[in-house]
């Protein structure tokens, strides 16, 4: 599959309808409704694609604004963006504004550039999988910070 081949099958999402809640109780069905996530091919990903996938990740934003905008709901919503380095995913989601934390378990370091998300996605030696490579003694365990990318869409 080519570059463009690929977009063309991501179009979809573009425009796939959200669920906007109305209370903190609905962020599990905005996590589930809302969440979206892509994988690569190690060939495609040796491509330049940053570019193709900032103008992919803005179409999205921008639907998911205007979404927003004509629906009755009083609240804005989060849209997040961040790569899943243990599925090897590029994933975003979006959840109502009246939620004041995003919903991981770890610590979060926000960017304030997509692109920074997009190229660890696009860098990532395991579109192939992880390696099975056994238990190595000398591994020295780090807290996990997960890089994210955030943006408030809000209600006009």
């Amino acid at each position: 599959m080519n570059k463009d081949e690929y977009f063309e099958n991501l179009e979809e999402i573009i425009t796939d309808q959200i669920y906007i809640g109305s209370s903190e109780s609905d962020i599990q069905k905005e996590i589930e409704t809302n969440m979206w996530r892509i994988t690569i091919q190690p060939d495609l990903a040796k491509e330049n694609l940053i570019d193709d996938f900032d103008n992919f990740i803005n179409k999205v934003i921008e639907n998911r604004q205007e979404q927003i905008y004509r629906s009755n709901s009083a609240n804005g919503m989060i849209f997040y963006l961040w790569f899943d380095l243990m599925a090897s995913q590029l994933r975003f989601n979006l959840i109502s504004d009246v939620n004041k934390e995003l919903p991981f378990a770890c610590s979060i370091q926000y960017m304030g550039d997509k692109r920074e998300v997009l190229e660890d996605f696009i860098n990532s030696p395991l579109h192939n999988g992880l390696p099975i490579e056994g238990y190595d003694v000398s591994f020295v365990e780090k807290e996990f910070v997960l890089t994210i990318y955030k943006k408030h869409l809000i209600i006009y």
